[in-house]
């Protein structure tokens, strides 16, 4: 029988469960849970020796002197007294078995294991003929998960274990940091869950809490019951307690239904429901606040969440993920597992994909929302994309892109657009392990049916354009020695050319176009502009080379990249303004680097240089000491220069560190070189025990009022919130991965590794 496994749950009104928990933590869990003393147990194992050929349902007994009474049928034994019916062993010095109704008494100390539990009392009795167990005075340990405790009265039957005026703990310790005390225990394997009647908890031997009845799982069955509360306080919301219920409904699918009460706005109630099939799994979210105390307006603030991917054939697959919420200042104010505080945007897309050898149809629906006081973007309802590749012979191949979407403006119905595009292609590939070479030629047509609302709109504009492109790169290597160690340097430079002719297109509306960003990877592109909506001329050159350096297990140590594009013409196209036109010789120079030096230091950048100002467009730097999630330190550093006429320099720190085995310290930290204030800031401090944790975090982070525009976060004094959260956990009834990388990772400025610059 197995008994009171690691994540089980229970069922009653306070906050001893944690069933929810994702494989990784349980698995991290479980590797804390090694490193805690092992309780002995009771007896040895091996002090039970088997009497040979012993038939089913008979008594056996070996013992150093034995007085069998004729006339009453009772045998008499004592000194060094072994007894085994079945499975069930008894060692004692003094027992008496009749023979006539098979039952067994045993007085003094005894020892007794059915081979799930192990049993100490002050005697022992057995009832054969409904084949019970009593035992006084017991002290026991279950075998599989070393809970141990005391019963006045423990009886045993096949598959259920009965204890009266007990205690019980997972705690490895005669004298256990926490432990249940109950008049009467029930635990029946079968059904894989036990009872208990007039509980009542206790810490450090005082009692916390009285429970009428509660149940809970033996095996690592998911049970219904409570989860770890969650206490927090707050300058916005005030003193926050969150105490989830989890419901196993059916193996493959469970609920987590979660009070949140904040002094401040009132009792929020957040619900998930989950479901896993063979095929594809489904989530849902919800949260709702009926009213908002601290504001003067009675609007409900909600959340909903829903996600949702299926295999449905070899060919056919969907994925839908949509995300909305009642205000702008939703995620500000009450955080979110699915999007984060400093997110400027909401993404909801929804597809479906046809797949085959050679061809791939995607009906797509996206939608951007805009948080804060900003034009609302264009919806994508529907996309039709279809992408189809040939083989042609030899070195040949072909290509076809065909689209076929409907805009429309989230908050004006007048203001759409459907837009038709189709590009062909003809590609010549030659690939050799010493180099690479691609030539690309291409035409795409695209036409527009447009609401002509802005000035300079066609209703019907169309483009065809021609596009030319060719990649050459180089793979070099060599083997060397260093200090009597052997390495291997790769080397890859490479050369593309690019042209794309001028087409006259400010009278086409902007609805999913964008700049992307030139770091080294940007700088080979095809296009400068996200979507179809602007394709920009060009006539380049871009020029880089990477070069790495590996070891003999092929790690990569080092590697550095360097690249840079030389425009032999303007380019005219643009997408609001001329800022996006290209009136350069060169792009700025972009650097990518990253070393790690030796088992745990990593250091990682980027940077986008303007030779042309000689000065850093962009940089994003990472130096990384890295032993595994319990310890770690990064100190980062960020710029970017000129957006909105102004900088932004950040530097941040972000640590998590083993102090030893009981005690784990995390910071983060985000200080505003341009405007001299700290930004983000958290604390957390976590003491871990084999039977009990507790976790205490302070915070202090900008206060994002978007749709009241108080802060400009690039001028002006911001407003701040500071808060301070606490949770206690009981080890052994739950699971927690120990670790505090997770909470830095939901801060507003999470942590990242690696560390890089591109999109």
């Amino acid at each position: 029988m197995h008994l009171f496994t690691r994540g089980a749950c229970w069922g009653i009104s306070l906050y001893l469960c944690g069933t929810t928990v994702a494989a990784a933590q349980a698995q991290d869990n479980a590797e804390f849970l090694s490193q805690c003393p092992v309780r002995a147990p009771l007896f040895q194992l091996d002090e039970l020796k088997p009497i040979r050929n012993l038939s089913t349902d008979a008594i056996g007994v070996r013992a150093n002197q034995a007085d069998i009474d004729s006339q009453t049928s009772i045998a008499s034994f004592t000194g060094n007294v072994e007894v085994q019916f079945n499975d069930q062993y008894l060692l004692t010095e003094q027992a008496t078995v009749n023979q006539a109704t098979g039952n067994i008494n045993a007085s003094g100390a005894t020892r007794f294991t059915d081979g799930y539990v192990q049993v100490a009392s002050e005697n022992f009795r057995l009832n054969s003929g409904t084949n019970r167990a009593y035992l006084a005075g017991a002290e026991y340990q279950l075998i599989d998960t070393g809970a141990h405790g005391t019963a006045e009265i423990l009886s045993i039957a096949p598959e259920q274990v009965l204890l009266e005026g007990s205690t019980f703990t997972t705690c490895p310790t005669d004298d256990p940091a926490w432990q249940l005390s109950a008049q009467e225990i029930s635990i029946n394997e079968d059904e894989a869950w036990g009872e208990a009647w007039h509980a009542k908890f206790e810490l450090f031997g005082v009692p916390v809490l009285y429970v009428p009845y509660l149940n809970f799982p033996i095996t690592d069955e998911r049970k219904t019951g409570f989860l770890f509360p969650t206490i927090r306080s707050s300058q916005k919301n005030g003193f926050e307690f969150e105490l989830p219920y989890y419901i196993n409904i059916a193996p493959n699918q469970d609920a987590t239904i979660t009070p949140r009460y904040m002094a401040e706005r009132g009792l929020q109630m957040q619900a998930e429901y989950r479901v896993l099939t063979e095929d594809g799994f489904g989530q849902l979210n919800l949260a709702y606040l009926n009213e908002d105390e601290s504001l003067a307006t009675s609007d409900s603030r909600y959340l909903w969440r829903v996600e949702h991917e299926q295999n449905w054939s070899q060919h056919w697959r969907s994925y839908i993920n949509a995300l909305d919420i009642s205000d702008d200042d939703y995620l500000n104010d009450f955080g979110s597992d699915f999007a984060g505080r400093a997110d400027a945007q909401i993404y909801r897309h929804a597809r479906l994909d046809y797949l085959d050898d050679n061809i791939h149809v995607m009906l797509r629906a996206e939608d951007f929302e805009i948080l804060g006081n900003y034009r609302s973007p264009f919806r994508t309802v529907p996309q039709i994309v279809g992408q189809a590749e040939w083989q042609g012979p030899s070195i040949l191949s072909y290509g076809l892109f065909s689209e076929l979407t409907h805009f429309r403006n989230q908050e004006d119905s007048s203001e759409y657009a459907s837009r038709f595009h189709i590009e062909p292609q003809v590609n010549l590939s030659i690939e050799e392990p010493a180099y690479d070479w691609l030539t690309e030629l291409s035409y795409s047509y695209t036409y527009y049916d447009q609401a002509a609302n802005e000035a300079g709109l066609s209703e019907n504009p169309s483009r065809g354009l021609p596009q030319f492109r060719m990649r050459g790169r180089l793979n070099l290597e060599r083997q060397f020695n260093w200090d009597n160690a052997n390495y291997r340097q790769t080397l890859q430079p490479q050369i593309q050319y690019l042209y794309v002719p001028y087409r006259e297109q400010s009278d086409i509306g902007i609805y999913d176009s964008t700049l992307m960003q030139d770091d080294y990877r940007g700088l080979f592109r095809a296009r400068r502009f996200s979507g179809l909506d602007r394709i920009a001329d060009a006539n380049q050159v871009t020029i880089g080379a990477s070069t790495s350096v590996f070891n003999q297990s092929a790690r990569e140590l080092m590697r550095f990249s360097v690249g840079q594009i030389y425009y032999f013409d303007d380019s005219r196209v643009n997408l609001f303004d001329e800022a996006s036109q290209v009136s350069d010789d060169r792009s700025d120079l972009a650097f990518e680097a990253r070393f790690r030096l030796g088992q745990r230091v990593f250091v990682n950048g980027a940077v986008q240089y303007d030779l042309e100002q000689e000065s850093t467009r962009k940089s994003q730097t990472a130096v990384e000491y890295r032993v595994n999630e319990s310890n770690l330190v990064q100190l980062s550093h960020r710029q970017v220069t000129n957006i909105l006429n102004d900088d932004i320099e950040q530097l941040g720190l972000q640590t998590v560190y083993q102090v030893n085995t009981k005690w784990q310290l995390a910071t983060n930290w985000y200080y505003d070189l341009q405007q001299k204030r700290t930004n983000d800031a958290l604390l957390a401090l976590q003491y871990n025990d084999c039977c009990w944790a507790v976790r205490v975090s302070a915070y202090r982070r900008v206060n994002r009022n978007l749709e009241l525009q108080q802060f400009d976060p690039l001028s002006g004094e911001p407003e701040f919130d500071n808060g301070v959260s606490i949770q206690f956990i009981i080890k052994g009834l739950g699971s927690d991965n120990g670790n505090l990388l997770e909470l830095i990772e939901q801060s507003l400025f999470g942590y990242r590794h690696p560390f890089y610059l591109s999109n």
